[in-house]
C-alpha cells in the first residue's frame, strides 16, 4: 500500500484505448439486450475503458490502496458524463488522476478509506475534443470489516412520470465471469463461489457494479433510444447476487436543463428477500 501522499494525487500514466467489435458485442450481451445500432458501445464501457485506456488496471489500483482480499472493497458510485457517444474501432487518449484519499468511519464505527479518481476520454484525431468524463468512488474496508451500504432514502416527485421497467428474470453467473475477462477484474467475489463462501454469503457469486448500471442504462435507452444517455450518477446500497431477479426503472422530472435534457431518478430494486429493496439509485440526464 502506498503512503497517503502518493496516493492523493497520483497520475496514471495516460493512453489510448481503442474498443474493438468484438469487445463491444460481448460487454452488450453481458447486459442481456441486443446489440445497439451504429457501431454505439454500451454506455458501461465507461468503467473499464478510461482505466484501462490510462494505462493502469483494477489490479493496480487495489495495490495502490491497500486492498485486503475479498470483500474488502466496496462501490460507493459513479458519475459518468458523455460529451459525445462512444463508438467502436475509434482511438481515444486517457488521462486521469486519484483525486480524492480520505481516512472514515462508517456509521457502526468501522475503518474505510474512501477513494476516487476522475479520467478524461480525448479523441485522438481531435486531442482538444472530450468525449467523456468518468469519476468514480471505491471503499477499501479495513478490519473489521462492513458492508456499510448507505440508506437510500425515497423523495416525493408527484408530477414525474415512470419509464417502462427493464427486467431481468435472474442474474447469470456465467455473464459476470465474462464481465470479468473483458474487465481485466481480479476481484475474486464475482467468479469464485470458495471466495463468497467464505465471507458468509452462501457461494453466490456478486454481480459487478458496471452490469448492475446496465440494467439501469438499458431501461433509459427502452424510453428514449441508443445514445440517449448524457450523464448518469449513481450510488450503491446493496450488492447484487447470481439468481436475483432484479427490476431496473425510473421517473421523468418535469423540468428539462438549459440544453434541452430531461433528468430522470433511476434505481435498481429487487423484491426478495425485501419487497422493493433499493440496490442502487442516483440520477440520469437523457437526450
Amino acid at each position: 500500500m502506498f503512503s497517503d501522499s502518493e496516493i492523493l494525487g497520483h497520475r496514471f500514466p495516460g493512453g489510448r484505448y481503442r474498443i474493438a467489435h468484438w469487445e463491444n458485442f460481448l460487454l452488450t450481451d453481458c447486459t442481456t439486450v441486443d446489440q445497439l445500432p451504429d457501431g454505439l458501445v454500451h454506455p458501461i464501457a465507461m468503467f473499464h475503458v478510461p482505466i484501462l485506456g490510462s494505462g493502469v488496471s483494477i489490479s493496480e489500483l487495489f495495490d495502490i490502496c491497500g486492498a485486503q482480499g475479498p470483500g474488502s472493497v466496496g462501490l460507493d458510485g459513479y458519475d459518468w458524463e458523455y460529451f459525445r457517444p462512444l463508438t467502436i474501432e475509434t482511438d481515444y487518449l486517457a488521462s486521469g488522476s486519484i483525486v480524492r484519499w480520505e481516512h472514515r468511519t462508517d456509521h457502526h464505527g468501522h475503518a474505510y478509506d474512501s477513494m476516487q479518481f476522475a479520467i478524461e476520454l480525448h479523441l485522438e484525431s481531435e486531442p482538444t475534443q472530450l468525449v467523456a468524463r468518468a469519476t468514480n468512488t471505491w471503499r477499501f474496508r479495513r478490519e473489521p470489516s462492513s458492508a456499510a451500504f448507505e440508506r437510500f432514502v425515497e423523495s416525493d416527485h408527484p408530477q414525474a412520470v415512470a419509464i417502462p421497467e427493464f427486467v431481468v428474470p435472474s442474474v447469470d453467473a456465467q455473464r459476470m465471469k465474462t464481465m470479468a475477462a473483458i474487465l481485466r477484474d481480479p476481484y475474486r467475489v464475482h467468479w469464485d463461489r470458495e471466495a463468497t463462501t467464505a465471507m458468509g454469503l452462501g457461494g453466490r457469486v456478486i454481480n459487478q457494479g458496471p452490469l448492475n448500471v446496465s440494467y439501469i442504462v438499458n431501461a433509459l435507452h427502452q424510453f428514449a433510444g441508443a445514445g440517449c444517455v448524457r450523464r448518469l450518477t449513481v450510488n450503491f446500497h446493496r450488492p447484487v447476487f447470481d439468481g436475483d431477479r432484479v427490476v431496473a426503472g425510473g421517473e421523468v422530472l418535469p423540468d428539462r436543463d438549459s440544453s434541452g435534457h430531461r433528468h430522470v431518478r433511476v434505481w435498481l430494486k429487487r423484491n426478495e428477500p425485501i419487497a422493493d429493496e433499493v440496490l442502487i439509485s442516483g440520477r440520469a440526464v437523457i437526450a
